[in-house]
């Protein structure tokens, strides 16, 4: 099901026919790189069975399938999440190595942004990094984030980001 869509991207619902595709990005080194640690088959199958479970009527929780419209390869992953330690939700995203330097993680975070402030109430919204990811801190700032603070978690140091829903890009 059809979550949004970009001019080159269809973000949509992942279900169990979407296993081959979850599977390929959550045990790709290069992409979880700066995400968490690369899952087994039968991790992601179970991961991906928790994410099912998180879709609900209403609610912007979930990680999405993102497919290049034209040919409907899949091109990577789109998240909302709750924010650790926070009262607050965070967006995040993981594009497949081929996918990369397209500009279409700048386009799923524009449009994601827009989506996310249309389906909630929400003041603002964050996005984590590790802060050695110099590719995706550029995504956020280009996309009108701004740099909040750098965190320690899961012994990295990570640097979160907001946006504010009249914020210009």
């Amino acid at each position: 099901m059809k979550v949004f869509a970009t001019n080159q991207l269809v973000i949509s619902l992942f279900d169990i026919s979407r296993e081959p595709d979850f599977f390929a990005i959550n045990s790709h080194p290069d992409v979880m790189r700066y995400i968490r640690p690369v899952k087994t088959q039968e991790e992601c199958r179970s991961f991906l069975i928790e994410n099912i479970n998180l879709y609900k009527e209403g609610s912007v929780i979930g990680r999405y399938h993102v497919a290049e419209k034209t040919s409907q390869a899949f091109v990577g992953m789109f998240s909302v999440l709750m924010m650790p330690d926070r009262d607050g939700f965070h967006m995040g995203y993981a594009l497949m190595p081929w996918a990369q330097g397209k500009g279409w993680a700048k386009e799923l975070v524009i449009n994601g942004v827009q989506w996310f402030f249309e389906h909630t109430d929400q003041k603002q919204v964050f996005a984590i990094t590790e802060a050695e990811n110099i590719a995706s801190a550029m995504v956020l700032l280009k996309t009108g984030f701004t740099k909040l603070e750098s965190i320690e978690q899961h012994n990295k140091t990570v640097d979160v980001y907001y946006r504010n829903r009249n914020a210009n890009a």
